[in-house]
C-alpha cells in the first residue's frame, strides 16, 4: 500500500508561521492565501487575522516550503518570517476582549452610539458579565442613571488621572 502525501502530513504537528503583509490589507491577503491553498493543495487549517497587529498574519500549516512558495503569488502578501511561532505567545489574541475592562466607576465617557450620542457622561455601575455600564449625562437636567453597551462609550477621562491632579495641586 502506497503513502500518499496527505498522509504523511497528518503525522506530522503543524506549525504557526508569521506571514507580513501590506498593511490593511491584512483580511485581503488571508483571503488570497485561503483561495490558493485550496488550489495547490496545501492543507491550511487556519489563518489568523488580528485588528492589533497591523500588517502580519498568523497561519497554521504543515509544509514550512510550500507556504513560502505559495505566498510569492499572493499580491499582498510580503514574506514570510524566518521559525515557528508557539501557540502560547499568540493565545492572547484568541480571546476577545471585554468591551467594559479598561472603563472604571467615576471614568468620563463620551456617548459614540445611540440616541445620547456625542454626550458626555459620568460612570456610575459596571457589568462585566453583561458588558454594559451605567452612565449619568452631565447635560441633563435631572441626573437618570442610562444602561448602555461598553462598546457605546469612548473613554474622555479616567479617575485616576482626574486624582492625580487634585494631589498635585494640594501640594
Amino acid at each position: 500500500m502506497q503513502n500518499t502525501h496527505f498522509e504523511e502530513t497528518t503525522d506530522e504537528k503543524s506549525k504557526i508561521f508569521t506571514i507580513k503583509t501590506q498593511v490593511g490589507k491584512e483580511q485581503n491577503t488571508a483571503d488570497l492565501i485561503n483561495s490558493r491553498s485550496g488550489k495547490s493543495k496545501i492543507k491550511i487549517p487556519s489563518i489568523l487575522v488580528t485588528p492589533e497587529l497591523r500588517g502580519y498574519i498568523f497561519l497554521e500549516s504543515y509544509d514550512k516550503e510550500r507556504v513560502k512558495e505559495m505566498i510569492k503569488t499572493v499580491s499582498y502578501a510580503r514574506n514570510m518570517l524566518e521559525g515557528d511561532i508557539p501557540i502560547e505567545q499568540i493565545e492572547h489574541f484568541l480571546i476577545p476582549a471585554s468591551a467594559v475592562a479598561k472603563i472604571a466607576e467615576g471614568d468620563v465617557v463620551e456617548m459614540v452610539a445611540g440616541p445620547f450620542r456625542g454626550e458626555t457622561a459620568k460612570v456610575t455601575h459596571i457589568d462585566d458579565t453583561k458588558e454594559e455600564i451605567t452612565v449619568e449625562l452631565f447635560e441633563s437636567v435631572v441626573p437618570i442613571p442610562i444602561t448602555v453597551r461598553g462598546e457605546q462609550v469612548r473613554v474622555i477621562k479616567r479617575k485616576e488621572e482626574e486624582e492625580k491632579k487634585e494631589e498635585e495641586m494640594e501640594k
